[in-house]
């Protein structure tokens, strides 16, 4: 099992919202997100300023990925609160969901209590809430 959360992902004005994997093995020392290239179509249009970065995959494998130019703004919407904006740079994948990195949850302040369960809390609900993944 992953760990899903509801994500809201924003461009200037513009924003759209899917479900983020926090447990994807994603790392890195800056917020980063992996968004599907249909989702990138519908939040900034046609052909979006990109650079080509390669990056090693969980698997040790190697790959090259565009990568948006300019910053997004990241929330985490829950039934009861919305953490955010962080500026987070964007890769856009193939596929259907959007991966979250280490630094983006940290940021978000998310603390994962069990990732196979799926369940999370808010850094400041240690010990007093757990959360279950959408």
């Amino acid at each position: 099992m992953v760990l899903r959360l509801r994500i809201k992902v924003c461009y200037g004005e513009k924003c759209v919202e899917g479900l983020g994997i926090a447990n994807s093995g994603f790392a890195g020392k800056e917020p980063e997100i992996a968004i599907p290239q249909e989702l990138v179509r519908e939040l900034m249009g046609g052909e979006p300023s990109v650079i080509l970065v390669e990056r090693v995959l969980a698997d040790g494998s190697r790959v090259l990925l565009p990568k948006l130019s300019n910053p997004l703004n990241i929330y985490l919407v829950t039934e009861d609160k919305v953490e955010g904006p962080v500026k987070s740079y964007a890769y856009i994948t193939r596929g259907r969901f959007i991966l979250l990195n280490d630094a983006l949850l940290s940021r978000l302040r998310v603390v994962i209590i069990d990732p196979f369960e799926g369940v999370w809390c808010f850094r400041d609900e240690l010990g007093r809430r757990e959360r279950r993944g959408a």
